[in-house]
């Protein structure tokens, strides 16, 4: 049975908050080890670009063929998408937790939806605008639902969470035109190569490379593989079948998983306002999964 568009998107979308789900606390115990976001946002992108460019040297090498007209929308969403949203989250997570990190970033359907609205004349549709309020609700109670969570906010990580959430907001949007010429692997390549380049104008790779043990590369590694390449390059796949804001509710499943993760291996606890956190957020993709408010993207 071939599956429609709209379940194709969802799940890509909940692939990649699935494998996001672990990886802010794969960041914070790298932070924890003397490790700067500034380096390791240097490794993600640099290591993302080469990995992901030898991948489709070996594999489909027309996907690395572009237009020199391309180099602008590239160089565009590599330095306000790929670049700005990676560093401002991680830098989020060094300074605050990672519940408030994901929490801010996950403002982004919000702010997608008010940019459709304002700029674009989008008509506000009713179900849409109840599942983005359940799901920044249930992210709240997620959040503050456990005895000694909370939010955890000083003025840096308040204003590099709500840059996150803008940049996550513009890849989002930005991603659906470079969709309309490439393939998702060749939007995410060279995003990647544009953020790296621009990154190194600040801090050279091989300069953040140096001084790391064998244990901090398997987790740069993890973070390479598991919290950039796939998830970005499934999240950009499913914005081919779904809008924005459709794909923005959905992926804040991530906080969800990452709890449920927790509870299945870590044994942590899971008290009843995150319960209830989790469920609001379910019933938000629920319903904007079966109400059809978004208009179908052609393939």
């Amino acid at each position: 049975m071939l599956i429609s568009k709209e379940w194709r998107g969802l799940l890509l979308i909940v692939l990649a908050a699935s494998l996001w789900g672990v990886s802010g606390s794969v960041a914070k115990h790298i932070f924890n080890q003397q490790v700067s976001p500034f380096d390791l946002t240097a490794i993600r992108l640099f290591f993302s670009f080469v990995l992901l460019f030898l991948y489709l040297a070996a594999t489909n090498r027309s996907l690395l063929r572009i237009s020199l007209s391309d180099i602008p929308y590239f160089l565009t969403f590599g330095c306000f998408g790929v670049a700005l949203v990676q560093f401002a989250y991680l830098f989020t997570i060094s300074q605050t937790n990672v519940a408030t990190a994901v929490f801010l970033e996950y403002l982004a359907p919000v702010l997608a939806a008010l940019y459709g609205m304002v700029f674009l004349k989008e008509r506000p549709h009713f179900f849409k605008v109840l599942a983005l309020f359940l799901a920044v609700c249930g992210g709240m109670f997620i959040v503050n639902g456990s005895p000694g969570g909370g939010l955890t906010v000083n003025r840096a990580g308040l204003i590099s969470g709500l840059v996150s959430a803008c940049g996550f907001a513009f890849y989002s949007i930005y991603s659906k035109k470079g969709l309309a010429r490439h393939n998702s692997w060749t939007v995410l390549t060279y995003g990647s190569a544009a953020g790296s380049l621009l990154w190194s104008f600040y801090l050279p790779p091989w300069q953040a490379m140096a001084g790391h043990s064998i244990t901090n590369w398997l987790f740069f590694l993890y973070i390479v593989v598991f919290a950039t390449i796939l998830p970005y390059g499934f999240f950009i796949l499913g914005l081919k079948y779904l809008d924005p804001v459709k794909a923005g509710i959905i992926s804040t499943l991530e906080p969800v998983i990452a709890a449920v993760v927790a509870w299945l291996f870590l044994r942590e606890a899971l008290f009843p306002l995150q319960v209830l956190g989790g469920a609001l957020v379910c019933a938000a993709v629920i319903m904007v999964q079966a109400a059809g408010t978004v208009d179908r993207v052609p393939q």
